[in-house]
């Protein structure tokens, strides 16, 4: 099971499609508030699993193979579900699935979402996009001798990788059998066990960060370890280094280390949205690389041409699309005036076109309803590429 949600692996997900078959992309939520238990975990499951399947079986313009590679793909689901899935720290689940595509996937998410079954050509990654997808941030844990590796966003994290070095361990063994050994001697030992244990820690994350893009990567510790830890940093994983902040590294849960990190995130967050509206309103006023309103929105991100699609919490519209070429509009119904197909109706616009944007390597970035600066503009905005 995946546990970190990446704008590459969303990317992915928003281009799958198969030929030969729909995608099911069901949602769980598992708010640790509403179902605190096993056992009211395993019953909210069981709830969402049958109204996945009425929901195969209620559809009206599935094909025979179709509706049948869904209840096969079903069956997969509730046996990976059934059979133990972890869902420690997971706020929720998202789960795609569509054996003609070679598709399935299980997610674990650090914020609670509304409970959802869709059958689609695409999976529907715009859930996912509202968790804040495009703001994925590290928070790395060091000490002299453990270190852990978080993910998320202001929401929640969970957690990646974890390591405990026994090489210290080791030198008191020693330290003990040789009784000669000066104390001198015996510090700079400790201190070159330490220095090995934060460089493979700094190599690992050189690793990961090949993999994967993050808005930042914050360090947890004492100032006096991270401080000397940023030293063995390959370059890449430095310049991604924006605050540091303290916690207890070993024996600290999720929760709080977001609670012990929140103060210099919120802040960072703030800054990168201002920075963010700020290029917007700039693009608007001289004409150049932004559009605001869903109907130039929609047009830029048919021609691709989206950098980062800003959204306000709980923006919904209805529209059509396209089959055949993806066209997106705000318009009745009718034909495309791309290629003259006949439009599909859809409820919600906004879903394909978060689709679209993860799609074309956009950032997605929600803002809280409440945000005026958003709401000027029409509930949604984007920053173009041209």
């Amino acid at each position: 099971m995946a546990t970190d949600i990446t704008t590459d692996r969303l990317r992915e997900l928003a281009e799958t499609r198969s030929a030969q078959g729909k995608v099911l992309s069901v949602f769980i939520n598992l708010d640790p508030r509403e179902f605190a238990t096993p056992r009211a975990r395993a019953t909210e499951i069981s709830s969402v699993l049958d109204a996945a399947a009425r929901t195969i079986r209620e559809v009206d313009d599935l094909t025979p193979d179709e509706r049948s590679a869904l209840q096969q793909d079903l069956e997969r689901v509730d046996g990976a579900l059934r059979g133990g899935v972890d869902t420690k720290e997971a706020r929720a689940l998202a789960i795609f699935a569509c054996q003609p595509a070679g598709l399935f996937e299980i997610l674990k998410l650090p914020r609670p979402v509304e409970h959802k079954v869709e059958i689609g050509d695409t999976p529907c990654v715009e859930p996912l996009a509202r968790i804040g997808t495009g703001e994925l941030w590290w928070f790395v844990l060091v000490d002299r001798k453990h270190a852990r590796l978080l993910a998320g966003t202001v929401d929640g994290l969970v957690e990646l990788w974890r390591h405990e070095d026994d090489a210290l361990a080791r030198v008191d063994s020693d330290r003990q059998d040789q009784d000669g050994r000066s104390e001198r001697r015996y510090e700079r030992s400790v201190e070159h066990e330490v220095d090995n244990h934060l460089r493979g820690v700094a190599t690992e994350l050189a690793r990961r960060l090949r993999d994967v893009r993050v808005a930042g990567i914050l360090l947890g510790g004492t100032k006096e370890t991270t401080s000397h830890f940023e030293s063995f940093l390959h370059a890449d994983v430095a310049r991604c280094v924006k605050g540091h902040f303290d916690v207890d590294v070993k024996g600290s849960g999720a929760d709080a280390v977001l609670t012990a990190a929140r103060p210099v995130l919120d802040e960072l967050v703030a800054r990168r949205d201002e920075e963010l509206l700020a290029k917007i309103d700039e693009g608007l006023g001289k004409g150049g690389r932004a559009v605001a309103g869903l109907g130039d929105v929609l047009l830029a991100a048919h021609e691709r041409r989206l950098d980062t699609l800003v959204l306000q919490e709980g923006f919904t519209a209805k529209g059509t699309r396209c089959p055949q070429c993806g066209w997106m509009g705000v318009s009745a119904g009718g034909q495309c005036p791309a290629d003259g197909t006949m439009t599909d109706m859809e409820d919600n616009v906004v879903e394909t076109l978060v689709g679209s944007a993860l799609g074309q390597d956009a950032r997605v970035r929600y803002l809280a309803a409440d945000d005026p600066r958003v709401a000027a503009k029409g509930g949604v905005a984007a920053l173009l590429r041209f």
